[in-house]
C-alpha cells in the first residue's frame, strides 16, 4: 500500500532491461520505476490531450533535429500530464536525439528512450499490451484470492475482528475499525491481540488512529469527496461503512510509512467495506429476530399464557433456567418536574423513553454476556435476567443495572434513568409478581441529578408491601374498595383530589405540615380535605386503626396498579 503500484506492474525499467527490444535510456533515469499503463504513438507537438495518465509516448520526432527546442517542450508537457516516458525512433527523421531534450528529461525525471532502427514501434506496443494483459489477469486472480480469503475469515471466525486482522496482514498496514463515535471496535496487528496483562499497547499507534479520526471528521465537516487523509507523513485510506444510509463504522488502513495507495489495496479496502455493510445488515436482521423472540416470550410469561413445558424449554434456549432464581428490572426515564418551590424536594415526572431504548438495553446486556429476556411496556423497558452471578447477590444485580442505566442515559441523551428491581424469584408463574415488584420499587425513586442512575430494589422496601404483594387480586380489591376506591369515585364525580391527598398524607407520616408543603396548599385547605376524606370513607385518620386501614388500602392500590399495567 506504500509504493503506488502493485508488484506485478510493468515498469519502464523492466521494459528497457527485460524486453530485448534494444531500448537505451538517455535521460530521466530517476523515473524508471514508474508503471506503464498504456502506449501512445504520435508525432503531435502536444499529444497529451489524447493520452491517459501513465502512458509511454512513441514518436518519430519529425521536428526534433530542425527545432531542438520542441523536444524539450514535449518532455515538460508529458511530465506535467503524468506520463511515464517518451521513446524516440532513430530514423527516418532523427539520427541523434538533441542534447536539449536529454537535459530536459534529466531535469523532469522523465525517462527518455532511444528506439533503435531495428525495433519497429509495433514490437514495443505488442510487448506492453501483452504485459498489461498478463498483469490484469494476475490482478484478477490476486483479487479473487484475497476476496475468498477475507470471506472465509468472516465465516470461520464470525467476527469483524478477524476480518480486520487479516486485512492488515494482507496489505501490510494497520487496519482499524471505529464506530460512528470514534470508539475502536477492532485493530489488526499485535495491538489488537493484547489483553490487560499483555503489556503496554503501542501508544504511537493510538495517536495515529486519533489523528486519522480527526482528519476524517474534518473531511466530513468540509464536505470533501475524499477516501484518503494525510496524517503526519502518511496517506491513510478510509472507507465509511453504511447501514440504511447512515454511517455506522469507519475503516482505516494506516501504512507503515509514506507512499501512495496502490490500486490493489484500494480495491481490497472497498471489498472489506462491502463485507462489513453486509455483516451489519445480517446482524441487524438477526438482532431484530432475537429481540422479537425475547419480547414475545417475556410478554407470554407476564400475561400467564402458554404451555409451561414449552415456555421452560424456550427460556433455556435463552440461557435462563426457570427452576433457578432470576430478577425483573424495570427501566424508566425520569426528569425533574417544573415548578418546585425553593427549599422543597424535587418532584420527578416520567418521560417517554426513545424508541431506541429497548435495543440499547439489549445491546448493553449482550456486551456483558448476560442471559435475559426483554420487552417494552408503555414507558418502561422490562428485563428478566439472573443478573448475577449469583442471582441472589443483590449488590451485583444493583451494580449491573446501574451501569446499564448510566450507559442508556449517555447513549439516548435522557435526563436520568430509574430502575426498579424485584427480589430474586424462581418459576414461570412468578414473572407477573416480579414485574409488579419492580414497578413498586420504581414508585419509590426520586432522581434529582441529570444523567444519574438510581436503583431501588423491592428487597429494600421493608415489610410494608411484602404481605400485600403475596395476596391475590380479589383480596387486594376488597382492601382498595374500603377507602381508596370510595375516594376515587368521589373524585370522578366532583373533580376533587381526595385520593392523591390521602396518598401524600400517608407518605409523609400523617404530618399536616409536610403534606401541605408538598401539595402546595394552605394547611386549612388540607384540614378541610382530610375532614372530607373521613366523611366519605367513614375512617378516622386521627386514630391508629383508621390510619392502618387507610394505609393498607393505599398500598393495596399500589400493588394492583403495578400488576395491571
Amino acid at each position: 500500500m506504500h509504493d503506488g503500484r502493485t508488484d506485478d506492474a510493468l515498469t519502464v525499467r523492466e521494459l528497457v532491461r527485460q524486453s530485448d527490444l534494444g531500448l537505451d535510456v538517455l535521460g530521466g533515469g530517476t523515473g524508471l520505476d514508474r508503471a506503464v499503463e498504456a502506449v501512445y504513438i504520435g508525432d503531435l507537438d502536444d499529444p497529451t490531450p489524447w493520452m491517459v495518465q501513465g502512458s509511454l509516448l512513441l514518436t518519430t520526432g519529425p521536428k526534433l533535429e530542425a527545432q531542438p527546442e520542441t523536444g524539450a517542450r514535449l518532455v515538460h508537457l508529458l511530465a506535467a500530464a503524468g506520463m511515464v516516458g517518451v521513446g524516440v525512433a532513430i530514423t527516418p527523421h532523427v539520427s541523434e536525439i538533441p542534447g536539449a531534450m536529454v537535459a530536459a528529461a534529466e531535469e523532469a525525471g522523465l525517462p527518455l528512450l532511444r528506439v533503435p532502427p531495428g525495433t519497429p514501434f509495433r514490437r514495443v506496443t505488442s510487448y506492453v499490451f501483452n504485459a498489461l494483459a498478463s498483469r490484469d489477469m494476475h490482478r484478477l486472480r490476486r483479487s479473487l484470492a484475497l476476496q475468498q480469503n477475507l470471506v472465509e475469515v468472516l465465516i470461520a471466525e464470525k467476527s469483524v475482528g478477524g476480518l480486520v486482522g487479516r486485512l492488515g496482514e494482507l496489505l501490510d498496514v494497520t487496519a482499524v475499525l471505529l464506530d460512528a463515535d470514534g470508539r475502536e471496535l477492532a485493530r489488526s496487528g499485535e495491538a489488537a491481540r493484547q489483553g490487560p496483562g499483555d503489556g503496554p499497547r503501542d501508544r504511537s499507534g493510538d495517536a495515529l488512529v486519533r489523528l486519522a479520526w480527526s482528519a476524517y471528521r474534518r473531511t466530513v465537516h468540509e464536505g470533501l469527496p475524499r477516501s484518503v487523509v494525510h496524517v503526519r507523513d502518511r496517506n491513510v485510506a478510509f472507507r465509511e461503512v453504511h447501514l440504511h444510509g447512515a454511517v455506522e463504522q469507519v475503516l482505516f488502513g494506516i501504512p507503515a510509512h509514506d507512499g501512495l495507495i496502490s490500486e490493489f489495496s484500494d480495491a481490497a479496502l472497498s471489498f472489506v467495506q462491502r463485507l462489513l455493510e453486509a455483516e451489519l445488515v445480517t446482524l441487524q436482521s438477526a438482532g431484530l429476530l432475537r429481540r422479537r423472540t425475547r419480547a414475545g416470550l417475556l410478554e407470554m410469561l407476564l400475561q400467564g399464557r402458554g404451555d409451561a413445558a414449552e415456555l421452560g424449554e424456550r427460556l433455556r434456549q435463552h440461557g435462563i433456567d426457570p427452576t433457578e432464581e432470576w430478577r425483573v428490572a424495570a427501566f424508566e426515564a425520569v426528569a425533574p418536574a417544573p415548578g418546585p418551590k425553593p427549599g422543597q424536594p424535587a418532584v420527578q415526572k416520567v418521560i417517554a423513553l426513545p424508541d431506541e431504548a429497548l435495543s440499547a438495553v439489549d445491546h448493553l446486556l449482550e456486551e456483558r454476556l448476560a442471559p435475559f429476556l426483554s420487552c417494552r411496556e408503555g414507558e418502561q423497558v422490562l428485563v428478566l435476567s439472573p443478573l448475577g452471578p449469583p442471582p441472589d447477590d443483590l449488590e451485583a444485580a444493583r451494580r449491573l443495572v446501574a451501569e446499564i442505566a448510566e450507559a442508556v442515559c449517555l447513549r439516548l441523551h435522557v435526563p436520568a434513568v430509574a430502575v426498579g428491581l424485584s427480589e430474586a424469584l424462581a418459576g414461570l408463574a412468578a414473572a407477573p409478581r416480579a414485574a409488579g415488584q419492580a414497578r413498586l420499587a420504581l414508585t419509590h425513586i426520586e432522581t434529582e441529578e441529570p444523567g444519574a442512575a438510581r436503583v431501588v430494589a423491592f428487597d429494600e422496601l421493608g415489610g410494608r408491601y411484602r404481605l400485600l404483594e403475596s395476596l391475590p387480586d380479589e383480596l387486594l380489591e376488597q382492601l382498595v374498595r374500603g377507602v381508596v376506591g370510595r375516594l376515587e369515585a368521589t373524585d370522578e364525580r366532583g373533580g376533587s383530589d381526595l385520593a392523591a391527598t390521602l396518598h401524600c398524607f400517608l407518605e409523609h407520616g400523617c404530618s399536616t405540615v409536610e403534606t401541605a408543603d408538598r401539595l402546595y396548599v394552605h394547611r386549612n385547605t388540607l384540614r378541610k380535605r382530610l375532614a372530607r376524606i373521613e366523611e366519605v370513607t367513614g375512617v378516622s385518620l386521627a386514630s391508629t386503626g383508621g390510619r392502618v386501614e387507610a394505609y393498607l388500602s393505599a398500598r393495596a392500590a399500589d400493588v394492583l396498579a403495578t400488576r395491571r399495567r
